[in-house]
């Protein structure tokens, strides 16, 4: 066989083997992510370069058929990326120019290439190294605004067209402003291209500065810098300086570095003077100054500060008084618009009217009359103020001091003659409760008795327990019974023995009462009625067996009231505050009838009050003075009580509002008026006669001290002695100081 033959037969056999399915087709490729690539040497911002885009399936096999649509993204935000483009058989090559380079900001820029449909795995060219382009521009900072002659910071840095640092930039620089008297640097190079310098300019105004390349002009940069103009202000500009005082003054100087400054006094020497650190001193004659501080770097800037040099201006306190023959009364005086605020001290009508020390403690004559105790500036010797002291028949005198300080407490006057003094407020104590702190009140159980022959006093045997705003009652036996009050336990009793100077305990209340009333009935039986929520009960103590036991209850419930036995044994109930809440003033009144054992009403007082007075008159009136009305107010008003028509009528108003006061009657028939001066301490020291003959009030001599809470006790030779007090009392670290009084005074 022929050798082209055999080739022949061996060709048709491949031919029928293929037809005839012997091998199989390959699988068709999906693309699942891309490839970029790109030349790996540093890029230059602003020179384009390429990158190429492959679609590889799964295996990284191109995928010639990829038929989508491929966008472009980069860190670079001045990044010049190509459109969105289709690949071609799988694979594109582009053009991309990167402008923003590389360093410590940001070490490497990368781009990344994903498929508008979202469809394949994003590809990326991480760390992509970008350098600056050739300087083109320069920067040139510093701050906004300088003093003139101050030396200020530029820094200046080479840049290229894409503000990039251009650190390989070699030039030399020249510096320029617009500031002709300006001091600039000298030519110099850049580090790394940047560097610092410093400038002076010295012209007011907006000014330049300008660095330039010698050998290119057309690199250069610019700053702009305000320089103001010198200012001065002077502080405080509108003082009030006292004749004499001085006042420190200081000057603001701006717009330069040399801010000192010179002081003077328009007025000259008339004016004050003033030293070269801005200390004023006022002169000694009223009116208004002006003190100038000049600047030192410019002559032509200045600021004014204007003084008034007030009058002096001088008060005394109190404006008026009244005392008896030789009373006392410490006056007080406030100098205005001077430093030296002494005043001397003399009474006008010399020494007719009394004597006054340096103090101003001022003892009145034994005459009657009107004196005037002066108060005189020593700062200017032309002003002074004055008050009037009226001298009348009877006044008070200093007397003894009690063994304890007290107030709201009881005094007795015994059938010894000597007088009883139980319980009150002795002392203050410190309380912090959460961010609050005050001095609370504390009571006592000390007793003392008063001996009128002496004028001593001596304590007696303690109560049982400690008591304040409780009563004591007098009995028929001449023993005293006390009562409830603000205690341990405020429902006990108990009774004081004069022969023994021995204090008992009774029976209990049936209720505990504090700022109630007790009252002796002529059976010898001892009605007490109301108190702190107590409402409108009332109770009896019989002395027979030393027990208490309910009686008919009140119309209202009411404390800090009176009860006052009238001349036909029934017993008169005014006023007080309504226990039921609201802490308010309450106008009614109720009457008492014993042999009945009941309370029925008696009319409404003219003027709600609480904390007020009754007095039986002896014409069988009730007096009705002073108290707190339903705002909290001291009153001035009093209203007479008729048991006859049952009704109340207004009568002459006292001279000053009294409340937690007392009111004694004067074997004359008159009633003292004493203390409780409100919210005033002036009207604490007024006291005040009243007479049943006119219905008036008119003033007697004051006490010595302002009282509140106080007692007043008529002693058996017409005098009345009144005790104790509460005043003021003031945190200190963390003690209570004052707040209670030992003191006492003798009204005669």
């Amino acid at each position: 066989m022929k050798k082209s033959q055999f080739v022949l037969i061996i060709l048709s056999c491949l031919s029928f083997l293929n037809g005839c399915g012997g091998a199989s087709q390959p699988p068709l490729l999906v693309a699942t992510h891309f490839s970029l690539t790109a030349a790996s040497a540093p890029q230059t911002a602003g020179t384009a370069f390429n990158i190429t885009v492959t679609a590889l399936d799964a295996s990284n096999v191109l995928v010639s058929t990829y038929a989508g649509t491929v966008q472009f993204a980069s860190t670079d935000t001045q990044a010049v990326l190509p459109a969105n483009s289709p690949l071609t058989h799988g694979t594109g090559t582009f053009s991309v120019i990167l402008k923003t380079a590389t360093g410590q900001a940001a070490p490497t820029q990368s781009i990344a290439v994903s498929d508008t449909a979202g469809q394949l795995a994003p590809g990326a060219i991480n760390s992509i190294v970008v350098n600056a382009a050739s300087a083109s521009q320069l920067s040139v900072t510093g701050p906004p605004t300088a003093n003139a002659g101050a030396a200020i910071s530029f820094t200046v840095t080479a840049q290229d067209p894409f503000g990039n640092n251009a650190t390989t930039y070699s030039g030399t620089l020249r510096f320029t402003s617009s500031d002709a008297q300006a001091i600039l640097p000298a030519n110099a190079k850049l580090t790394m291209g940047a560097g610092a310098y410093s400038v002076t300019l010295n012209t007011v105004g907006s000014q330049t500065t300008t660095a330039t390349d010698v050998a290119r002009p057309s690199i250069t940069g610019t700053a702009n810098i305000t320089i103001p103009p010198v200012s001065v202000m002077v502080s405080p500009p509108t003082p009030t300086v006292f004749l004499g005082a001085m006042q420190t003054f200081t000057a603001d100087v701006g717009g330069t570095i040399n801010t000192a400054a010179t002081w003077t006094v328009q007025e000259g020497a008339a004016g004050g003077s003033i030293t070269n650190l801005g200390v004023y001193t006022a002169p000694q004659v009223v009116g208004t100054y002006h003190v100038i501080a000049t600047s030192v770097a410019d002559s032509t800037k200045n600021a004014t500060a204007t003084v008034t040099v007030p009058p002096v201006v001088i008060s005394i306190s109190p404006t008026s008084d009244t005392l008896g023959p030789a009373g006392k009364r410490t006056f007080v005086a406030a100098v205005m618009g001077a430093s030296n605020t002494a005043v001397t001290w003399s009474v006008e009508e010399g020494a007719a009217g009394g004597t006054i020390d340096v103090n101003g403690n001022y003892v009145a004559p034994t005459t009657q009359g009107t004196f005037h105790p002066v108060a005189t500036s020593v700062a200017d010797p032309a002003k002074n103020a004055s008050s009037t002291v009226t001298v009348v028949p009877s006044g008070f005198v200093a007397a003894g001091t009690m063994t304890t300080p007290r107030f709201a407490h009881t005094a007795t006057l015994l059938n010894t003659g000597k007088a009883l003094f139980v319980g009150g407020v002795a002392s203050k104590k410190f309380i912090y409760r959460g961010s609050e702190s005050f001095c609370s009140d504390i009571s006592t159980d000390h007793a003392e008795l008063f001996d009128p022959s002496d004028g001593s006093f001596t304590p007696v045997g303690s109560m049982t327990t400690s008591r304040s705003a409780h009563t004591a009652t007098l009995l028929q036996s001449g023993k005293v019974l006390v009562t409830g009050g603000n205690s341990v336990a405020t429902g006990t009793a108990e009774v004081f023995d004069p022969a023994t100077a021995v204090f008992t305990a009774t029976g209990s209340m049936t209720l505990e009462r504090s700022f109630h009333a007790a009252t002796l009935l002529p059976n010898g039986k001892v009605l007490l009625t109301g108190g702190v929520g107590t409402g409108t009960s009332a109770e009896l103590f019989d002395p027979a067996i030393n027990a208490f036991a309910a009686t008919g209850s009140m119309t209202g419930p009411r404390y800090s009231h009176t009860a006052t036995l009238l001349q036909n044994g029934k017993v008169l109930v005014v006023g007080g505050e309504d226990t039921n809440g609201g802490a308010a003033a309450v106008s009614t009144a109720e009457l008492y009838d014993p042999a009945a054992g009941t309370f029925a009403p008696a009319g409404t007082m003219a003027t709600a009050r609480k904390s007020h007075t009754a007095t039986l008159l002896a014409s069988g009136a009730i007096l009705i003075a002073g108290g707190f009305d339903q705002s909290g107010a001291a009153l001035s008003t009093a209203e007479i009580y008729n048991p006859i028509t049952g009704m109340s009528a207004p009568t002459g108003s006292m001279g000053v509002a009294h409340a937690q006061h007392t009111a004694t009657l004067l074997p004359d028939g008159k009633v003292l008026i004493a203390g409780g001066g409100g919210k005033s301490s002036f009207a604490g020291f007024v006291a005040e006669l009243f007479d049943p003959a006119t219905g008036t009030f008119s003033l007697t001599g004051s006490m010595l001290l302002p009282r509140t809470l106080h007692a007043a006790t008529l002693l058996p030779n017409g005098g009345v002695l009144v005790t104790g007090s509460q005043t003021p009392a003031h945190i200190y670290h963390t003690s209570c100081v004052g707040g209670v009084d030992a003191s006492t005074e003798l009204y005669h």
